[in-house]
């Protein structure tokens, strides 16, 4: 099974060696088998997160200069709010994922022709907004709320904790403007990295305001 806490050690790895490392080393760093790391540089390439270039018979293994405005962008809100204080990351985060959820609901009712989502499009949007993230979202639709497991995380691990936040207050948001009441709670992240991001539909007799 692929470990994301692996495939980090090995970027990591190669990060500290600009011109390029061999398999070798890499596999001899981290305690793989030639055949294990081969198929893990093999899907890290994948993702574009490393590259190799041919030197004789051996493969340098390194990361790729990547810059556009984007990415620039991306990298430069990530690294504010890594360093703002909990409390203020927290309220930012609630006042920006509440807009973008007022402005994301409108998108999927005009899609829908609906003045509100059901509970089935609510879910199917929620799996809609994942996957043009990047993301792999499998929703279930529960008693009480939509259950939602995430996997991988849309973002790189970096930004991973601004995603999460944004994306629950985005869901309760619209759960909220459709089914009256929506409610967040983010578990922590598994083996894997990933999460499963509860969105309750229905106020607890003691749950948090």
């Amino acid at each position: 099974m692929f470990n994301l806490e692996i495939e980090q050690k090995i970027v990591d790895f190669i990060k500290k060696s600009p011109l390029g490392v061999t398999s070798s080393e890499i596999a001899s760093y981290i305690g793989l088998n030639r055949v294990t790391m081969t198929k893990y540089l093999a899907v890290i390439k994948e993702r574009t997160l490393i590259d190799f270039k041919q030197f004789g018979m051996a493969k340098l293994w390194y990361i790729p200069i990547s810059l556009n405005k984007e990415s620039f962008l991306a990298r430069v809100i990530s690294e504010i709010v890594k360093n703002l204080p909990e409390c203020d990351f927290k309220s930012i985060s609630e006042k920006i994922g509440i807009s973008l959820g007022e402005n994301i609901n409108n998108m999927y009712l005009n899609f829908n022709g609906v003045a509100k989502l059901t509970i089935d499009q609510l879910s199917d949007a929620y799996a809609d907004i994942g996957k043009k993230l990047g993301g792999n979202f499998k929703s279930r639709l529960m008693p009480d709320r939509i259950s939602i497991e995430v996997s991988p995380q849309p973002l790189d691990q970096g930004s991973s904790r601004i995603i999460n936040k944004l994306l629950s207050a985005v869901f309760a948001k619209m759960a909220a403007l459709n089914m009256g009441y929506g409610r967040a709670v983010i578990s922590e992240p598994n083996e894997q990295g990933n999460i499963t991001l509860d969105i309750y539909l229905k106020k607890e007799e003691h749950s948090p305001q």
